[in-house]
């Protein structure tokens, strides 16, 4: 019984550290709907080190008056801002995420297309990524 226990813990320990995610498979698409009272908008990120940033992110651009929503994914490489329709400009967005940043990081921020924001294939699911991402 201690066995299974300790094997099932160390099997959750890390799908939480590298990600979860089997090696080779297909990066999903990210669905953009917007909502009849919203508007959907998409950053890409850039300055990020780790999965840990999302929360600063995220805190950031909910922060921005006429943010609905803010889906961020380190993974993807950028956030899904779901926002009320005329009452928050692109630069809003933009300046949010950059003040976000810290003594250890500071994050930049571009409008995308909506829907081209996807998960790199080959690079989902490596637990020493974040090593490589610290000299970008």
């Amino acid at each position: 019984m201690k066995t299974t226990i300790f094997l099932v813990s160390w099997v959750l320990i890390g799908s939480m550290i590298w990600g979860g995610t089997v090696e080779g498979a297909a990066p999903s698409q990210e669905s953009t709907p917007a909502s009849p009272t919203g508007e959907v908008i998409t950053l890409k990120i850039e300055g990020w080190t780790c999965a840990s940033c999302e929360k600063d992110i995220r805190r950031a651009l909910l922060a921005v008056p006429g943010v609905n929503r803010a889906e961020v994914s380190y993974a993807r490489g950028g956030v899904i801002v779901e926002i009320e329709r005329g009452r928050v400009s692109n630069e809003q967005l933009v300046q949010a995420v950059a003040s976000a940043g810290n003594i250890l990081s500071s994050y930049r921020a571009s409008v995308i297309p909506n829907g081209t924001l996807t998960a790199k294939a080959g690079e989902q699911g490596r637990g020493w990524n974040w090593f490589g991402n610290l000299f970008k």
